[in-house]
């Protein structure tokens, strides 16, 4: 049986100013496990990545978001990794990814880098995971995590880290309610036995929150019209490509990466198995997408 360490942390995420503004947040106390053996493999990746990100302690989130992407550049791409087991866990691996998580990992390695520079480690990490990841922080069954990437982005405005900036560059409605989860509960492990009690609580706080998320309008910027904003688009911002698939949100996650006279974007690659510089450009991304209607975009403050 793996070792679990229990730690508590008391943390607070320093924003310094930037173009934006100042924001700052309040200390935050948890105690949750953390695996042991993963520290054993991922705290030398977390020291070498924050090791360099501090050597560049003036620049903002956005700027270290991006040389967090390119340092992270041959990750493999691993699906499924935050349902390891059967307990819910503050999961964070630094040698493979999927594209929420790679998107996740990056935004909260740049805070821990802002409050801690070198001295960022792998359990303050996990912890800003946990404020990002969870509902409110809390992490204590599947229902508590964040499943659609519609409510990360919110809970993340809220907390003052990020805004959508979709309606401002000409967003228009993206009329289709949040329920996949809900109407598909067979298709996940947690929630498709319907004689368990744990699972039907859980089913019925993701509908609850489908049904929150639909309280207000979700805009996203057509296929069709990204060419026409995309010299709007900054590095590092957060790229959400939504979904064709009726009920779902957002598909794919990237950060955009402005390089050559072309507004591309680094995104953990299915297709590719890892990380990569996608050579296309955003607009003809998604374009060529048939699954994907248009995108999001996301500035981090």
């Amino acid at each position: 049986m793996k070792k679990l360490l229990h730690i508590s942390i008391a943390l607070t995420i320093l924003s310094a100013a930037c173009s934006s503004g100042s924001n700052s947040q309040a200390i935050e106390k948890t105690a949750y496990a953390i695996d042991s053996a993963a520290i054993a493999v991922q705290q030398p990746i977390m020291d070498r990545l924050a090791g360099a990100l501090s050597q560049h302690s003036g620049d903002g989130i956005s700027e270290q978001m991006v040389r967090a992407a390119e340092m992270m550049l041959g990750t493999e791409y691993v699906a499924g990794t935050l349902d390891d087991g059967d307990d819910e866990r503050v999961r964070v691996y630094l040698d493979r990814t999927d594209c929420i998580i790679f998107v996740e990992t990056i935004f909260d390695l740049a805070h821990a880098v802002r409050q801690a520079g070198a001295d960022a480690d792998y359990s303050l990490l996990c912890d800003l995971v946990r404020q990002s990841r969870y509902r409110d922080g809390i992490c204590e069954r599947y229902s508590d995590r964040i499943h659609y990437t519609t409510e990360w982005i919110r809970q993340g405005e809220a907390r003052g880290l990020m805004k959508d900036i979709t309606e401002e560059l000409g967003g228009v409605d993206f009329n289709d309610p949040i329920d996949f989860m809900s109407t598909h509960r067979a298709s996940y492990r947690h929630l498709a036995d319907t004689a368990s009690a744990e699972a039907n609580h859980d089913w019925e706080v993701i509908a609850a929150v489908e049904k929150s998320l639909n309280e207000t309008p979700s805009y996203y910027i057509p296929e069709d019209r990204i060419a026409t904003i995309q010299d709007q688009i900054r590095s590092g911002d957060i790229i959400c490509f939504m979904s064709g698939t009726k009920g779902l949100d957002i598909a794919h996650v990237s950060i955009a990466y402005v390089h050559d006279d072309i507004v591309g974007f680094i995104h953990a690659s299915q297709a590719e198995g890892r990380v990569i510089v996608d050579p296309k450009s955003i607009s003809d991304y998604t374009l060529g997408r048939k699954s994907s209607p248009g995108i999001k975009v996301i500035r981090v403050l």
